[in-house]
């Protein structure tokens, strides 16, 4: 049976706050006034576009938008260890559920040891991912994604933006997308995914109902 692949950040964790207090943070420090000044996590969905690597070239280069969005995992690392909440309440069970089957697996585009600790303050040894992929490991998303389709039979990526969107498809994986995480509604909408789904409860849901193995994936194709 496949597994089922996860994003972290705005599917399995609630990392708004954390998120938008480092980018204003980052945006201070680096200087980058041309970048959204936001008023709070709601305001998230602004920066949180289209393909994340070029989300913030409306307002600055594509370099500086590297700089800032490394920077910008550096201090939520390093912020995660204030973070009061771990896993979102709703999914602890299904994620055991899978766990105790077919496995599942994550990939994300913080750290590794972040990813595992905030992972670890809810699961128990037995629930953690089969397979944890994080920004520390060489590869684009895509090629993270690909790899779990050709190796393991993954069937599918749920994830929060239209950029996971966009790079499960280019895998040849089925596109489930939260409409809870940092991206709008209507960013989702436009990427296309194959469903979309409005809360936490409705993923731990899907999760039960819909276990993995069910879906033949599409053929891979190129992001757009």
């Amino acid at each position: 049976m496949p597994m089922l692949v996860f994003d972290f950040d705005g599917v399995l964790h609630d990392s708004r706050e954390r998120a938008w207090r480092c980018y204003q943070q980052a945006r201070t420090e680096m200087e980058l006034w041309a970048l959204p000044d936001l008023t709070g996590p709601g305001e998230l969905p602004l920066v949180y576009q289209g393909v994340l690597s070029a989300s913030l070239t409306r307002w600055v280069d594509f370099e500086a938008a590297e700089r800032f969005w490394q920077r910008h995992a550096a201090l939520t690392a390093r912020a995660a260890a204030d973070e009061p909440y771990g896993i979102v309440a709703e999914l602890v069970g299904p994620l055991a559920g899978l766990a105790a089957g077919p496995g599942y697996a994550v990939v994300t585009g913080s750290h590794h040891t972040t990813v595992r600790t905030l992972l670890a303050r809810d699961l128990t040894a037995q629930a953690m991912p089969r397979i944890l992929l994080s920004r520390d490991q060489p590869g684009s998303k895509t090629d993270k994604l690909r790899d779990l389709r050709t190796r393991y039979g993954a069937s599918a990526y749920v994830g929060d933006t239209g950029s996971d969107v966009r790079h499960a498809r280019a895998a040849g994986l089925r596109t489930i997308a939260v409409a809870y995480g940092y991206a709008s509604r209507e960013d989702l909408t436009t990427a296309g995914p194959d469903r979309i789904l409005t809360t936490p409860a409705d993923l731990a849901a899907y999760c039960r109902a819909h276990p993995p193995g069910r879906y033949s994936a599409p053929a891979p194709s190129r992001a757009p």
